[in-house]
């Protein structure tokens, strides 16, 4: 009999509690199935399975370790693997060498997986073998933006339009038009990660809003990543010298996160890939407008739901930016397809068509 074994190869926290929350207590009773749901996951949380009660969930304690079982599960061909994310080099290895078959892995496309930041000559060796490992699957889900990319290396691959199931705010009483005010507080990146590109997009608002702002910058994640905050102060400190800029080092908890976003105006996430989808729903669920690269794919997704679009290589001033507040104000967010709950429907749709193949 045919099983369908779920694998988050890659210890991130954040990401695997909030899909592994999702199903357990939202899919679990949304798209029922006939057997428990099985996961293999890499962490280092022992107490992980016990807060999910409605997954069977086995544990491992390194990527290495997940490719093996995982491996060892292939050899039984009928298997099928449902991998969300994929930032473990093992197993796209053990894909392309033909370990894993390609009809076995589904895979569900998240944030950097597509994309080739680094220049060293290690990463640049690996995004190579990954290039050619990412074509050897059975179907890719992901954004409309992320498919785009997707489908210009890999035509012949089925795609289909999938949305991770972000973590939302509690729904609050619809506000009516307010005034954007003189001194703009604007939330710059979503991590101390320097895809955030901070240094350039400090300049850029500089240059665009001048000296009465506050920015806020959210820095306490990953770790280890003293050097580039230094870095960044540095910048922020030549640029604004009568200390606007509010550098946040700690990592904040949810609500912690969401009680920031909440004091802003604007966003500023001029990221070169698809990244920050979370905090880009928290920002439209409170009609604050945010500017983005061109580079960022998610401008289709954003497009696709009649959502305001600002790019930072554009013209901006304070009307464009009352009038996409508006916008936002007035928009039927019910109907947008990467908000709760209108993602159930993508994920039902796909666990219904794999889950049906197990049935067969």
């Amino acid at each position: 009999m045919m099983a369908i074994i779920h694998v988050l190869g890659s210890d991130i926290p954040h990401h695997n509690t909030t899909l592994l929350t999702f199903f357990d207590r939202v899919l679990s009773t949304e798209v029922p199935s006939p057997s428990v749901r099985e996961f293999i996951v890499v962490t280092h949380d022992i107490h992980l399975a016990q807060q999910f009660p409605n997954l069977a969930i086995q544990c491992v304690e390194s990527k290495k370790q997940l490719a093996a079982k995982v491996i060892a599960m292939a050899k039984q061909r009928q298997t099928r693997f449902f991998c969300h994310g994929q930032f473990n080099a093992y197993l796209w290895i053990a894909l392309l060498i033909g370990k894993i078959s390609k009809h076995q892995l589904h895979w569900h496309i998240w944030g950097a997986d597509l994309y080739e930041e680094s220049q060293s000559l290690k990463f640049r060796l690996f995004y190579t073998l990954r290039r050619l490992a990412q074509g050897r699957v059975a179907t890719v889900y992901a954004t409309l933006g992320d498919l785009s990319v997707y489908q210009q290396r890999y035509p012949r691959v089925p795609s289909q339009k999938l949305y991770f199931p972000t973590k939302m705010s509690v729904p609050v009483q619809p506000e009516t038009d307010v005034s954007l005010p003189a001194t703009l507080t604007i939330l710059l990146g979503n991590s101390g990660d320097p895809t955030n590109r901070h240094c350039y997009a400090l300049t850029q608002i500089e240059r665009l809003f001048g000296q009465q702002i506050k920015v806020i910058v959210p820095m306490g994640y990953p770790i280890g990543n003293q050097d580039y905050i230094t870095k960044v102060t540095a910048h922020a400190a030549a640029l604004f010298p009568l200390g606007q800029v509010e550098i946040l080092t700690a990592k904040l908890s949810f609500d912690d996160y969401l009680n920031v976003v909440s004091q802003c105006q604007l966003g500023y996430f001029i990221f070169t890939r698809q990244q920050g989808v979370g905090t880009l729903s928290l920002l439209i669920d409170k009609n604050i407008p945010f500017v983005i690269s061109r580079k960022n794919p998610f401008w289709r997704d954003l497009s696709a739901q009649h959502l305001p679009v600002l790019f930072d290589d554009e013209q901006l001033d304070r009307d464009r930016l009352q009038h996409a507040h508006q916008q936002l104000v007035h928009h039927d967010k019910s109907t947008i397809e990467f908000f709760s709950p209108c993602y159930v429907q993508g994920w039902r749709d796909v666990l219904q068509q794999l889950e049906g193949m197990e049935a067969q």
